[in-house]
């Protein structure tokens, strides 16, 4: 039985932000920092998230969560 390679730090973050369905999201890799940049009409659900996401993609690697507050 073949086993799957572990994802990498940016696949296990793009895939949390797909898994809670927040449209639109553009992820930048800043090691240490992960940058999520959203749509206004997305922002408030990021916030909504903010322990989860944060205890989530800690894991993966990333020592800091941000989110672009200029998505410009």
């Amino acid at each position: 039985m073949e086993t799957q390679p572990e994802l990498s730090p940016m696949k296990q973050a793009e895939q949390l932000i797909a898994e809670f369905d927040i449209e639109g999201a553009s992820l930048y890799d800043h090691k240490p920092v992960l940058r999520i940049q959203v749509p206004d009409s997305q922002f408030a659900r990021v916030l909504e998230l903010r322990d989860t996401l944060v205890e989530k993609l800690k894991p993966s690697g990333f020592r800091f969560i941000s989110v672009d507050l200029d998505s410009n």
